[in-house]
């Protein structure tokens, strides 16, 4: 595999290139990130095929990749990811690329029923290439330097044969018909952004069990997750493993005892400052409970109930019929709203809240809406 990849971690060398790159009609990409070791994730290698070369591109050392956000925005150069949403999603946070003309092959090998749509298990069924897959690999550290020979060859394997697995999967999908179908999905994946984080003050609400404390030991709660963020990120590690989130409830409903096995690496390397943290949540002022809204009457009456289940046996025939899942047949939201009110069906079929998808009215519409008519609204 070495002889078959570069690794690329200069800026000349990227320079030159992100030139030839730029002339591809189509790209195979990937990403790594490190996630299980830093506070604050962060992609740490790019994966690139043209099909004829695999490079790996070290963001780390290589500052400039404008090139690489220009080829990614050209809607005509193809763009072949597997399991795409959390790469777009942190190309735009990390670089603020955007990824469009993107093909997921494992969109498109779950919208052709394939029900181990991981990287491996497809490129096996739909190439009859085995890549190797060790464990260890997959949980490695991308932020050190320099990367191991057996942690790159398993980088550059995620994208060496995918650009032939996109003519196989595209290949099955034309004969499905499927292909419009994949590509609305793709555009939908293309569009996703990282959520923007939330503020420390109101975060802790995270926790679950927040809401079955009272406000003296939210507010302890409240100090807890602000002071574990903060020796997170200090330490540069992942919150979950400075202390966990059931560390914290169980210390805010502690009144002030730390019992031994409790708060972590909090207890283990700052048990004083720990402490302290608890005491001006004790000290502090309350934590007021948001206020709830009074619920609603019950909409659900049972013939309505009725209804939803009628729709939801409908659509589990259809998954069963084209070997998809139900979730991609229609969106559980929209029955919901149609078995409420058997009058939204215009609604849905002009788009809804945005959930039912264009391919979906145009497949299942009518069928949906022959079930639906005669229903009292």
């Amino acid at each position: 595999m070495p002889d078959r990849y570069r690794y690329i971690s200069e800026q000349a060398e990227w320079d030159a290139v992100a030139a030839e790159l730029s002339e591809s009609p189509r790209l195979a990409l990937d990403t790594e990130r490190n996630g299980r070791f830093a506070y604050r994730e962060r992609i740490c290698l790019i994966q690139i095929s043209d099909g004829k070369r695999t490079y790996l591109l070290d963001p780390i050392t290589v500052d400039d990749l404008s090139v690489l956000g220009n080829i990614l925005g050209d809607g005509s150069v193809l763009k072949a990811v597997h399991g795409s949403e959390e790469d777009v999603r942190f190309l735009h946070r990390d670089f603020g690329f955007t990824v469009s003309n993107l093909f997921d092959t494992g969109m498109a090998a779950r919208f052709l029923g394939v029900g181990r749509p991981n990287l491996g298990a497809v490129l096996e069924e739909f190439c009859g290439v085995v890549i190797p897959k060790d464990r260890q690999l997959q949980m490695s550290h991308w932020g050190l330097r320099p990367l191991s020979r057996s942690a790159l060859d398993y980088a550059a394997s995620d994208v060496h044969h995918l650009l032939t697995l996109v003519d196989e999967l595209d290949y099955h999908l034309e004969k499905t018909g499927r292909q419009d179908w994949v590509r609305e999905e793709c555009d939908r994946v293309s569009a996703l952004r990282h959520p923007p984080e939330e503020p420390l003050d109101t975060a802790y609400r995270r926790v679950k069990g927040w809401d079955s404390l009272d406000p003296r030991q939210m507010a302890v709660l409240r100090e807890l997750y602000a002071f574990r963020d903060g020796k997170a990120c200090v330490w540069d590690m992942p919150v979950h493993q400075v202390a966990s989130n059931d560390d914290l409830l169980a210390l805010a409903q502690s009144d002030g005892i730390v019992e031994r096995g409790t708060g972590g690496m909090l207890a283990g390397r700052c048990f004083g400052e720990l402490l302290e943290a608890m005491q001006r949540g004790r000290d502090g002022p309350e934590e007021p409970k948001p206020e709830r809204p009074d619920a609603p009457p019950e909409p659900w009456t049972p013939e309505r109930r009725e209804r939803l289940k009628s729709l939801k046996r409908w659509r589990a025939q259809l998954s069963d019929d084209l070997g998809i899942a139900v979730s991609h047949i229609w969106p559980t939201t929209s029955l919901e709203r149609i078995a409420l009110y058997a009058g939204s069906m215009a609604h849905e079929l002009a788009g809804g809240e945005g959930d039912v998808r264009r391919w979906q009215r145009a497949e299942f519409g009518a069928e949906l809406t022959q079930l639906v008519d005669g229903w009292e609204q």
